[in-house]
């Protein structure tokens, strides 16, 4: 059976929610549809949508939710619902992101003639749960291609699913232009307040900074808000730590913050750490398993301490505030490094591997 031209590509996310990959998902949508004939955005379950999209691009959403039907009922028919779409868009290539959900988007393509490409977005090693550790490295060796984010999650899907076919592409991080105006005396953390970001650690830290002129801003948000937010009220330093909450557009903050810091101990790709870097602002970061490392040249480009080594990035972190040609330097070479995961080279790449797969 002849595959159909690629000029039309299929993207599947399970929502466009506030999130690392579907911020990534977006911006390659916005991206495509000016490359190819036509874009469909297949979202995977119904709600607010955080990102924008080119009016372009054809988006396909249920007109059900879990809520009506329940888990089991809602499953059965989000699968024959994208059995029904596959048989429609006949798209050239499909690319699905998500760990929880690519098996599933797999299996609904059985029969349907279409290519379909799968990324995990979260750390290599992550558990989804038994039945998906099992299921998602042999439903993975149907996928026409794998994107790994990472050399690290390149190597460990390799050895999980055998697969031959992995190409490791970087997110794209957005070219933010540093500000015209002074930095401010701010520590920037932006993210979803879960468990593996470790929010409340940076209030420990903060709190060992003497200079009362820096001030303590969270950005994002997620089950652990309210719980950082009581430790913060808790603080000392509490009139110093604010929390913003989500924010869009968000680049305003990294071009004044003075430092970004990155506190999390399991990361995909660090979306926030990159687009911190690409401002000029100088970063300190855990180097947990994959991520940050892949970012900062450690002590060049920012500073990467080891996983919880509470002392040295205290350590780092004083050194930042009281240092402002250290801040300089670091965020000088970041902005510089960051050049590299440029949006168009980045989704480049992406289409080229779906096309040549």
């Amino acid at each position: 059976m002849q595959s159909t031209p690629v000029k039309t590509i299929t993207l599947i996310s399970p929502s466009l929610s506030a999130g690392g990959a579907e911020r990534v998902i977006s911006l390659l949508a916005n991206w495509l549809i000016n490359e190819v004939d036509q874009v469909h955005l297949i979202l995977l379950t119904r709600g607010p949508r955080f990102y924008d999209l080119d009016s372009r691009i054809q988006v396909h959403e249920p007109d059900f939710n879990i809520e009506e039907l329940g888990r089991l009922k809602f499953t059965l028919k989000s699968f024959f619902w994208l059995r029904s779409l596959w048989k429609k868009l006949q798209s050239g290539a499909a690319l699905s992101f998500g760990g929880k959900y690519n098996a599933f988007v797999l299996l609904s393509a059985i029969g349907k003639g279409q290519r379909v490409f799968v990324s995990d977005r979260s750390r290599p090693s992550i558990s989804y749960g038994r039945v998906l550790d099992i299921l998602n490295p042999l439903v993975y060796r149907r996928a026409a291609g794998i994107v790994a984010q990472t050399e690290r999650a390149k190597n460990l899907m390799h050895k999980a699913t055998g697969h031959k076919n992995i190409k490791v592409i970087p997110n794209p991080v957005p070219q933010i232009t540093p500000g015209k105006q002074h930095r401010q005396k701010v520590i920037l953390n932006a993210g979803r307040f879960i468990a593996s970001k470790h929010q409340d650690l940076l209030i420990e830290y903060f709190e060992q900074i003497e200079d009362p002129d820096w001030t303590l801003r969270f950005l994002g948000d997620g089950p652990k808000w309210e719980e950082v937010k009581a430790k913060a009220a808790r603080s000392p330093k509490k009139e110093q730590i604010e929390f913003l909450g989500n924010v869009n557009p968000i680049s305003p903050y990294y071009q004044e913050a003075g430092i970004f810091a990155f506190t999390s101990s399991s990361e995909g790709f660090p979306n926030a750490l990159g687009e911190a870097m690409s401002a000029a602002c100088p970063v300190i970061s855990f180097d947990c398993e994959a991520g940050p490392a892949d970012l900062i040249e450690n002590e060049i480009s920012g500073y990467l301490v080891d996983l919880m080594n509470h002392e040295d990035y205290i350590a780092k972190l004083k050194l930042l505030v009281s240092d402002a040609s250290k801040r300089e330097s670091l965020g000088a070479a970041a902005r510089e490094q960051m050049q590299s995961f440029e949006l168009s080279k980045i989704c480049k790449n992406y289409l080229n591997f779906m096309l040549a797969s």
